[in-house]
C-alpha cells in the first residue's frame, strides 16, 4: 500500500542536495521536481480513474511538510500543484480527460486568485491580464487560473471562473526576483485573448463552497479555500521545524566570541529555544486539527459550514503565525554569522517570512471574520 509520508522522509536528504541550487537559480531544480514525481508525490490528488491516489488532504499537507525539510521551493511548488490537481477534480469530465491521461503526475501550476478577467465567447471565454505568483510555472504543461467575470460585447454578465489551459497559451514574465522563497519560480503570467473553451472551466463560487456541479467524490467537494489554506499551512511548518532544527545543531557549538563561554549555557537562548519548540509543535497540533476536520468533512453529506470553514482557515493563519513567530525568535539572537547568505538560518528566515505572507494565511483578515462569527456580526468577506 502507497504511503505518501514513508515515501516523502526517502527523498528528504536528496532533496536538500538540491535546495541551494534551486535558490540561486529562482526555479526548482529540475533534480528535485524528479525526486517529488519518483516518489509519487505529484499525483497525490489526482482521481483515482486516471491513476492518481485520490488522497485526502491530510495527505498532501503532512507530505510537504516533510519534503520542505529538504527544500522549501520544492516543497512550495509540490503543495501548490497538488492543490491545483486537486481542484481539477472539480471540472467536466471532458477537462480531466485532457489533462490527466496518459500523465496523473502532470503539474498544474497556477494562481487561483482572480487577478485577470474572462468575458463570454462563442463556446467558451476570452482571458485578459497579468496573474502574480506563477509558482512552479518553469515546470508545467498545464495552467489553473482564477478570473473574474466581466460583461461580454453584448454586455452579458460572466461568472468569477477557475479555468485550465495548456501552458504554450500563456506569456511568462520573470519578475521574481524576492526576499524569499526564490526557488519556486512564482513569476507573472501575462494572456492576451486566450480562448478557453467551456469544459475547461468551472463556476469559482460554487468551487469555493465545494458544491461544482456533477461532483460525487467526496474529496473533491472539499471547500477550495479550506483545502489550500491547510496543505500551504503544512509547506510552512516544515520550514519552522527544521529552522528550529538547524537553530539548536548551530547553537550546541557556538562560542561567545566576547566573554567566552558556550552560547548553550546561556539562560536566555535556552528559554528561546523552549518557546519555539513548543510553538512549533502547537503548530503541528492545528495542522493534524485542520486534516480531521477535513476528513470529517468528507464523511458528511452535506458541505461545509461558514463556522467550519472559518475554523479551518483560522487554524491555518493562526498556526502560520506560530511558525513565523518561533521562527522570528530565534533569529534574534543567531548572531552574526547567521547572516551570511551561506547560512541555513538566514535561509530559512527569509523563507518563512515570504511563505506567510501569502494571501491565503492573511492574519489580521482571518482573525477579523472568526472574531465576527463569534460575536454574531455578519462576515464583511465571503472568500473563507
Amino acid at each position: 500500500m502507497y504511503d505518501a509520508l514513508t515515501e516523502s522522509q526517502a527523498i528528504v536528504e536528496e532533496l536538500r542536495t538540491t535546495s541551494l541550487a534551486s535558490e540561486q537559480a529562482r526555479r526548482v531544480d529540475d533534480r528535485a521536481i524528479g525526486l517529488i514525481r519518483g516518489a509519487g508525490l505529484n499525483q497525490l490528488m489526482t482521481p483515482a480513474a486516471y491513476g492518481g491516489h485520490q488522497s485526502a488532504p491530510r495527505a498532501l499537507a503532512l507530505s510537504c511538510a516533510i519534503t520542505a525539510r529538504g527544500c522549501p521551493s520544492a516543497s512550495w511548488v509540490q503543495m501548490v500543484c497538488g492543490a491545483h490537481t486537486f481542484m481539477l477534480g472539480m471540472f467536466p469530465e471532458q477537462c480531466q480527460d485532457e489533462v490527466f491521461y496518459g500523465d496523473p503526475a502532470v503539474l498544474i501550476p497556477g494562481t487561483p486568485g482572480a487577478q485577470g478577467t474572462c468575458k463570454r465567447a462563442e463556446g467558451g471565454f476570452l482571458m485578459n491580464g497579468r496573474w502574480q505568483f506563477c509558482s512552479g510555472v518553469d515546470h508545467g504543461s498545464w495552467i489553473l487560473a482564477g478570473a473574474r467575470g466581466i460583461p461580454d460585447d453584448s454586455g452579458n454578465s460572466t461568472p468569477n471562473l477557475f479555468v485550465v489551459m495548456p501552458a504554450a497559451d500563456v506569456i511568462i514574465d520573470d519578475t521574481w526576483h524576492v526576499l524569499g522563497m526564490c526557488g519556486t519560480g512564482s513569476k507573472d503570467i501575462v494572456l492576451e485573448d486566450v480562448f478557453v473553451p467551456d469544459y475547461r472551466t468551472v463556476d469559482a463560487a460554487l468551487a469555493m463552497a465545494g458544491a461544482a456541479p456533477g461532483v460525487e467524490i467526496s474529496v473533491y467537494r472539499l471547500p477550495v479555500m479550506s483545502v489550500l489554506s491547510t496543505v500551504l499551512f503544512g509547506s510552512v511548518l516544515g520550514i519552522a521545524e527544521e529552522g528550529l532544527a538547524e537553530f539548536v545543531n548551530q547553537t550546541k557549538v557556538r562560542k561567545d566570541i566576547y566573554v567566552g563561554g558556550s552560547k548553550a549555557s546561556k539562560p536566555g537562548l535556552q528559554m528561546r529555544i523552549a518557546e519555539a519548540s513548543k510553538e512549533i509543535e502547537l503548530a503541528r497540533m492545528v495542522l493534524e486539527r485542520n486534516c480531521d476536520l477535513l476528513d470529517a468533512a468528507m464523511k458528511n453529506s452535506t458541505a461545509m459550514d461558514l463556522e467550519e470553514r472559518a475554523a479551518v482557515r483560522w487554524n491555518s493563519a493562526y498556526g502560520g503565525e506560530l511558525c513565523r513567530r518561533a521562527t522570528e525568535r530565534m533569529y534574534a539572537v543567531a548572531g552574526g554569522h547567521a547572516t551570511y547568505d551561506v547560512n541555513a538560518l538566514q535561509r530559512f528566515h527569509r523563507n518563512i517570512t515570504t511563505a506567510t505572507h501569502h494571501a491565503i494565511l492573511e492574519f489580521d483578515t482571518v482573525a477579523e471574520v472568526t472574531g465576527q462569527l463569534m460575536l454574531g456580526v455578519e462576515p464583511k468577506y465571503g472568500f473563507i
